[in-house]
């Protein structure tokens, strides 16, 4: 019975002490507390909460961040409601409490640490704020308090949530991550692009050289030059694909450059054409060709808009019966932008159905996968050629009556300040073009020829022969250098591979430019503007890109021994 009084004893005790622990709360938020004081282990200590204080507790409820005062051992005395609801704890279970409650365990040390700083000064800590499973990262500032004579050092801690700009931290962390990635995979892609044009030219390399010297021989009978013809224009097409697919990835890189210069559209027409022609004919097709007399000069990278052209009467050609007629019209016209040198070409083949008609100039677009299987190609020529114009700032346009009513595609550029542009290239020294006249042959030369692929190096070796030069051929960097060494330096001219097995023909190039200031040809299956600009630094004159055309090839070693 004793005990139930016991009990019944220090319940009541325990009520009265919670009513006057809640009167006193609220009576230090109205304000009308002055001072209180807290029993600890070193007995009782007074904090004063009167004058100045009163305004300072009006202060910390107007903050948006989280504030208290607390004990130099981290007691809570006095918080904003900001600072509990980041607790998630009602503020009268938050006052009396040791913040320790509040900090996850294993930054325990950085909250001594802090509070150890803010009773000499300031400490700043970023730490994790813990009620429960849910934690939340804060700043914490900690300051001393102003504070009269005799009484026991206090704390104002101030606590920032940084759970926004740890999320913002990290979608950027993510973003950069995801753009890191995409570059990598955009350089892989690029690698694997390179690295299977250079699988795929290099055994055009040899064909093409046979076909070329065949070709040249005078001995080869006149019934078999035509499929002579033939076999080269379809291994030079099998170049064009491989060149296709590395035009739309640089495209795609924004890293396709013009290099612009006032140019003749009628004369890009007319390459085009040419290229075409042979295959237009033996089709039977009419060509009939309505082009103004006018002047032609446009702002433009030549041999891009003759790749345009040939894409356009190639299609033109592709896709019409025997019989049928290729009309190519021109003409000027004024637009919203100023002046418009316009060229068209209509055929009388398949048509364009309405609903493939709006996506004919996306990559890999032919239409319906019959037309494909008919016709064959990749479906890029459309693509690359209006990504061509637009960078000219011109437009491509399709249009066509649907089914077997045959196609047209309109080529728009504009002209602008030609006077200007001619007056520039006049005034700059770049592009100073000596007198016309009749260049003089050159004579027979002293060829190192360094290529590691057996059919190539033969192949390339005979053509050089036919061609009246004295060829050495090497199969590796150690080899070139063996064979220089060996001619005590008198080369006239190197060709070199670029991927050879013990280095690179850089390294060659670089070596013997530096050793007997020799002169040197790039030929190489890697052809993009990286390759390119990487060879003319190690000193070659040139970069050809497999399989080498032959009169490109004897261009570049008439230009290359001339200096």
């Amino acid at each position: 019975m004793a005990n139930e009084t016991d009990l019944a004893a220090e319940a009541q005790d325990l009520r009265t002490r919670l009513l006057e622990a809640e009167e006193t709360l609220r009576a230090i938020r109205r304000g009308e507390v002055d001072a209180l004081v807290v029993e600890g282990g070193r007995g009782e200590q007074i904090y004063t909460l009167k004058g100045a204080d009163h305004s300072y507790r009006i202060f910390l409820e107007a903050m948006h961040e989280g504030a208290a005062t607390l004990t130099a051992d981290g007691v809570i005395l006095y918080c904003n409601r900001r600072f509990a609801e980041m607790a998630r704890v009602p503020l009268e279970d938050v006052i009396g409490s040791s913040l320790r409650r509040f900090v996850r365990p294993a930054d325990l040390p950085e909250l001594a640490a802090v509070l150890r700083e803010g009773l000499n000064g300031t400490g700043k800590r970023e730490l994790c704020f813990q009620t429960g499973a849910e934690t939340m990262p804060v700043y914490l500032t900690a300051s001393t308090l102003p504070l009269d004579d005799g009484e026991e050092p206090a704390i104002c801690l101030v606590m920032t949530d940084l759970t926004e700009r740890k999320r913002s931290e990290r979608l950027v962390a993510d973003e950069k991550l995801a753009r890191q990635e995409a570059e990598a995979a955009n350089q892989a892609k690029d690698h694997f692009l390179a690295t299977l044009s250079h699988e795929l030219r290099t055994p055009l390399t040899p064909v093409l050289a046979v076909l070329s010297g065949l070709q040249e021989n005078p001995q080869i009978p006149a019934d078999v030059r035509p499929q002579l013809a033939m076999m080269r224009r379809n291994v030079e097409l099998e170049a064009r694909l491989i060149d296709d697919m590395l035009d739309l990835t640089r495209i795609a890189r924004g890293k396709l450059e013009l290099r612009r210069e006032v140019a003749d559209l009628r004369q890009a027409v007319d390459h085009a054409l040419q290229t075409a022609r042979a295959d237009l004919f033996d089709k039977g097709l009419r060509l009939s060709l309505d082009l103004a007399e006018d002047d032609y000069s446009v702002w433009a990278d030549t041999p891009r808009l003759t790749q345009v052209f040939w894409n356009l009467f190639s299609n033109a050609v592709k896709f019409t019966p025997p019989g049928g007629a290729i009309t190519v019209r021109s003409w000027r016209e004024e637009a919203a932008t100023g002046l418009q040198l316009v060229v068209e070409v209509e055929d009388t083949g398949i048509g364009i159905e309405p609903d493939v008609l709006s996506g004919i100039f996306d990559a890999f677009q032919q239409g319906e996968q019959a037309i494909t299987r008919r016709f064959g190609g990749l479906g890029l020529g459309l693509a690359i050629s209006k990504a061509i114009v637009e960078l000219h700032g011109g437009h491509l346009t399709a249009a066509s009556d649907g089914r077997d009513r045959g196609a047209k595609l309109t080529v728009r550029l504009p002209v602008g300040d030609l006077r200007a542009l001619r007056e520039a290239e006049r005034s700059s020294p770049a592009r100073e073009v000596p007198a016309p006249g009749p260049e003089p042959e050159i004579p027979p030369l002293r060829i190192l020829l360094v290529e590691d692929h057996a059919d190539t190096a033969e192949a390339m070796a005979d053509l050089l022969r036919e061609m009246g030069h004295e060829v050495t051929v090497a199969g590796s960097v150690a080899g070139g250098l063996a064979a220089a060494e060996g001619h005590a330096g008198r080369i006239d001219l190197v060709l070199s591979d670029l991927g050879l097995p013990d280095g690179t023909g850089l390294d060659l190039m670089t070596e013997l430019h530096g050793r007997y200031g020799v002169r040197g040809i790039a030929l190489s299956g890697y052809g993009m503007e990286e390759d390119v600009r990487k060879s003319l630094e190690a000193g070659f004159d040139r970069h050809l890109t497999k399989p080498v055309n032959l009169q490109a090839l004897q261009t570049a070693i008439q230009d290359a021994a001339r200096g």
